[in-house]
């Protein structure tokens, strides 16, 4: 084998190895969980005798994943690289606010749809932003909601309104990100439980 040819040999290894370090030096990924702080909330006293079914709520495409949304400009979005959440924010609305609606006692019974359990009214929720807006770093996170009740008996809609949160980003990163995120969710699902309380009939 000529010099240039061992050279070149040499140098290829090189930067082989070079890149499998470079890889290994790539910092984790993280997974963070969609959790909110709530306050306890006073019981009703005077239940409602119909039962709620909260819906699973649907998502645009964009923000129907585990991937963390942000935006940089108007009309972008983008997914963050390293950090993830733990499950799609949709289920996780779904969840938070079956736990709520439940801890208020303004009905006989709320329950996910699909459960089994027979319900008169049914809660339809979906996500329709949940991203970062870094346009103007550290930025603020929206989060915005359309909820609308349903009858089950008549099929008939009850009521429907939009809703919009926002909080501002303490840290240009992820994890100021979730902190955000975590406090407009809160915001969001309290007025949307508030709402339902008082626009489900009796």
């Amino acid at each position: 084998m000529s010099g240039i040819a061992r050279a070149l040999l040499a140098g290829a290894i090189l930067t082989l190895i070079g890149g499998c370090v470079s890889l290994g030096e790539q910092a984790p990924r993280r997974h963070f969980v969609l959790e909110p702080r709530f306050d306890t909330p006073e019981r009703s006293a005077n239940p409602r005798s119909a039962s709620l079914l909260v819906a699973p709520t649907s998502a645009s495409a964009f923000y129907e994943t585990t991937e963390i949304a942000y935006s940089r400009a108007a009309g972008e979005r983008a997914y963050y690289t390293q950090s993830s959440w733990t499950e799609r924010p949709s289920r996780r609305v779904s969840e938070l606010l079956v736990a709520r609606l439940q801890a208020g006692g303004a009905f006989k019974a709320v329950a996910q749809a699909g459960s089994g359990v027979q319900g008169d009214i049914v809660l339809n929720t979906h996500l329709a932003a949940f991203y970062h807006d870094a346009a103007s770093p550290p930025g603020h996170v929206r989060v915005a909601i359309v909820a609308e009740l349903i009858d089950v008996s008549g099929r008939a809609l009850l009521a429907r309104n939009a809703f919009e949160a926002s909080a501002m980003v303490p840290t240009h990163d992820a994890t100021g990100a979730v902190a955000a995120f975590n406090q407009a969710t809160a915001t969001i699902l309290g007025e949307i439980v508030r709402w339902v309380e008082r626009a489900a009939p009796r």
